[in-house]
């Protein structure tokens, strides 16, 4: 399974995950940088450059922002849902 990280370390605004997200994955400039857009990028597919299966790992997120750290988690939320509900996607948190 690819592996897409994310290094969280120097994230320190909300815009600074998506960014980091976007650039793994190849989104368009167009995609949405809200909870539903990741869900239909994710989940359903056909808009990203990389298309799932993939794991992602986010590291070094206790070196992020309050807000980003926020997003994160819910980031991480919404990827074990969507894994719940079959998509072959898995996420794992490194937060120290």
């Amino acid at each position: 399974m690819r592996e897409i990280v994310l290094v969280a370390t120097e994230w320190r605004t909300v815009d600074d995950f998506y960014d980091s997200f976007f650039r793994a994955v190849g989104a368009p400039s167009w995609h949405g940088r809200n909870f539903d857009a990741l869900n239909d990028s994710i989940g359903t597919g056909d808009i990203n450059q990389i298309e799932v299966p993939y794991r992602i790992a986010i590291r070094g997120l206790s070196g992020a922002s309050a807000d980003a750290r926020t997003i994160a988690m819910k980031f991480e939320h919404l990827v074990n849902r969507l894994a719940e509900n079959g998509c072959p996607v898995e996420i794992t948190v490194e937060r120290n």
